[in-house]
């Protein structure tokens, strides 16, 4: 029994080895077949790779050679020459993949026979356009058999390309072929006892699931891509079509703003361009978001007084909040410091959202903002500054707390206020303030009101004074400081073309106007002018294919052009600045075009006084009789507002009262003919328009030196 049981153990255990063994050398067969399945595929791989950029040489050069044969220009003939020195190379490697193929050895033959006399075929055309001219080059073309040539390469690669693929599908056949009989070998002896056929089964299942992950992943990839690229085409679109109106909406206001006025009127365009300033930050709100959602938003901060901030919801949001008979009100706390650094525009763009938010679902009550801060003791130049925005508005359910700060979210889609969002203001709230390394919070009850709290962990304190804008940004600018110069202007919008003419109508400068890059080229080459001003979308030629035919111009190469667009895309604002000699965005500020043009148009001689003249007097007056109030009787109606409305202004600092102050100096300096105090009224209008508080408060305090300058003539 015992001398049986041995010979079944003895019989298993050599059926185990023979297994055992015929699975090792059947899996060395494998891999060994895999191996030369994989370097079959790399060189068929290599020699597709080579016809292709065998066949790509021979295009750019026929490509080149027509482009020569038009043009007669030799650069053209560079990807001919190109072609010429690395053709032989590619070849020379096509035949050292064949070297085992007799008959693949005399296809690259052959088209190697055809392409040389491709080669040979250009150089006839090229040498007749040299010798003879373009006529004689189209008719060598004409008459020649350069098609045929071509579609013979064609052929003969399509066929060679065939070959190699066929012989990768056999090679892949004989693999699979010894796998699967590796795959049993191994499985059966696993079953016997050895385990290494269950091992190699799972790492084939292992490769293969590795293989459709990376297949996946390629695939998630490329439609990834193909969605970014669709999603950025649609923003800089969308971005061109919005700012090009807000372009003349926002110029035509500033023009306006010169002329006007009249103090209510004044109140009108200042309001118009408010408006027109939050659509244009609207629109900013969807270009940031997906900027945001790419983590390429930058931070800048700036010193930012919190009250010139309140002063700005208030001026934003006082008349809708007026209108609903709400209360708004918008304070800061008695020991918040006078300058924080922080990024003044994007602290404003989160207020505006949540107070935004607030005005659009309050309907009775109040909307309060209070803005205070808690002295970190660790740093005592560092504070953590905290906003709360409470309202008594309609409340948030509890279950749709968390779901406010999602991206479209909205907490009842019921509502009329939810129709007119789009649900991602407060998605940008949370995403700034996490930038700034800060928190925001949201308590609500139902019918009873919410209060947004935003806090913001170690603001500086800053030294330094405010930011606002340049004193001079919204100041009237005046182009005849220039010499008079010859312009271009190319845009196919009217109303844009309309604006640029407004601004350069009360000037020296001579200004030509063309709808499509074509006329501005045409103008050009005609005017030789001192700047060319060109918008970047036009029909016929756009502003990029422009500029080339400029500088290819004789005459035109050193020419400034400035590229005007909408385009609000930080890739495109580096190279148009790279391509162009300017750059201005719209919309843009008559003072904006005017600091881009300074770089390039000389200014005008200021006449000097001749040697032993008198100096002229301090101030003079204009043609036009007498003025109708005498300097005695401007000085007695400055002294009265001194006393009187003086120091409620100065105190005050309501805008509305800064406005009709200077509207009254301006009315008494132009009755009397008095030039620095309709100067000194201008001053106090253009930081009232920009709500600039910090250069409003001097301003404002030398008015008695400039009324005592004024009674001693030294102004």
């Amino acid at each position: 029994m015992r001398a049986h049981r041995s010979q079944l153990y003895s019989a298993l255990v050599a059926v185990w080895l023979t297994l055992s063994i015929a699975g090792v050398v059947m899996a060395a067969v494998s891999w060994v077949r895999l191996s030369e399945s994989v370097n079959a595929a790399v060189a068929v791989s290599n020699f597709n790779d080579t016809l292709d950029r065998v066949f790509s040489l021979v295009l750019e050069a026929e490509s080149g050679q027509r482009g020569y044969t038009i043009t007669g220009i030799e650069s053209f003939l560079d990807p001919y020459e190109l072609a010429l020195q690395r053709l032989p190379g590619e070849l020379e490697a096509l035949t050292e993949f064949s070297l085992i193929d007799r008959e693949r050895q005399r296809k690259v033959l052959d088209l190697r026979v055809l392409v040389e006399l491709r080669l040979n075929q250009m150089l006839e055309v090229v040498q007749a356009r040299r010798t003879q001219g373009f006529p004689a080059a189209a008719l060598q073309i004409v008459t020649g058999n350069g098609e045929e040539t071509m579609d013979q390469i064609r052929l003969q690669i399509g066929g060679m390309r065939r070959d190699r693929v066929g012989i990768l599908t056999r090679h892949g056949a004989t693999t699979r072929q010894h796998l699967n009989r590796a795959n049993i070998t191994s499985l059966v002896a696993g079953v016997l006892g050895v385990g290494a056929g269950f091992f190699a089964f799972f790492l084939a299942r292992l490769s293969l699931d590795h293989e459709r992950m990376e297949r996946q992943l390629a695939e998630s990839k490329l439609q990834a891509e193909k969605d970014s690229a669709q999603k950025s085409a649609f923003l800089a679109n969308m971005s061109h079509e919005i700012r090009t109106p807000m372009n003349a909406i926002l110029g035509f206001t500033d023009l306006l703003s010169a002329e006007v006025r009249e103090p209510r009127q004044r109140r009108y365009l200042t309001s118009i361009r408010t408006a027109s300033e939050s659509l244009l930050q609207i629109i900013n709100d969807v270009l940031d978001m997906s900027k945001i959602e790419a983590g390429v938003v930058d931070l800048h901060p700036e010193p930012t007084d919190p009250r010139e901030i309140c002063e700005f919801l208030h001026s934003v949001f006082s008349e809708q909040a007026a209108r609903r008979s709400v209360q708004l009100t918008c304070g800061t706390a008695e020991d918040l410091p006078r300058a924080l650094l922080l990024d003044r525009t994007r602290i404003r763009q989160v207020l505006v959202n949540l107070v935004g938010n607030a005005v659009k679902f309050t309907e009775r009550g109040f909307i309060r903002v209070h803005i205070m801060s808690e002295a970190q003791a660790a740093v005592g130049s560092r504070i953590t500054l905290v906003i709360e925005v409470e309202d008594t508005g309609i409340g948030i359910p509890k279950d749709r707390l968390d779901d406010v700060f999602k991206p479209f979210a909205q907490t009842d889609p019921r509502r009329p206020q939810e129709q007119e969002g789009t649900g991602l203001g407060l998605a940008i709230v949370r995403r700034l303030i996490e930038l700034m390394g800060g928190t925001v919070a949201v308590a609500s009850i139902e019918g009873h009101g919410t209060t947004f709290r935003v806090r913001i962990p170690d603001v500086a304190v800053s030294a330094r004074l405010p930011a606002t804008q340049l004193p001079a940004s919204n100041a009237a600018v005046d182009f005849n400081e220039f010499r008079p110069a010859t312009l271009v202007v190319a845009d196919d919008n009217a109303v844009n073309r309309e604006l640029i003419e407004s601004i350069f109508s009360p000037t020296h400068h001579a200004l030509h106007f063309g709808v499509n890059g074509e006329e501005a080229l045409a103008l050009a080459r005609a005017l030789k002018p001192d700047a060319v001003l060109l918008d970047i979308r036009m029909p016929l030629l756009d502003g990029r294919e422009t500029l080339a035919a400029i500088r290819q111009s004789p005459g035109l190469e050193l020419v400034p052009v400035v590229a005007v667009t909408a385009s609000n895309l930080a890739d495109d604002e580096r190279e148009f600045r790279e391509e162009f000699d300017g750059y201005v965005r719209k919309p843009f500020t008559p003072r904006a075009l005017f600091e881009e043009l300074a770089q390039f148009l000389p200014r005008a001689e200021v006449p000097t006084a001749a040697a032993g003249s008198e100096p002229l007097p301090p101030t003079t007056q204009p043609p036009g009789g007498a003025p109708t109030l005498q300097r005695a009787e401007l000085a007695v109606e400055l002294h009265r507002l001194e006393s009187s409305d003086w120091p409620t202004v100065r105190d005050g600092m309501s805008m509305t009262e800064v406005h009709d102050f200077a509207a009254r100096l301006r009315g008494l300096g132009e009755d009397a003919e008095c030039a620095p105090l309709v100067d000194y009224a201008g001053v106090l209008e253009s930081h009232a328009m920009a709500y600039d508080i910090s250069a409003l408060e001097p301003e404002l305090a030398r008015f008695p030196q400039l009324i005592s300058q004024l009674e001693a003539n030294t102004v």
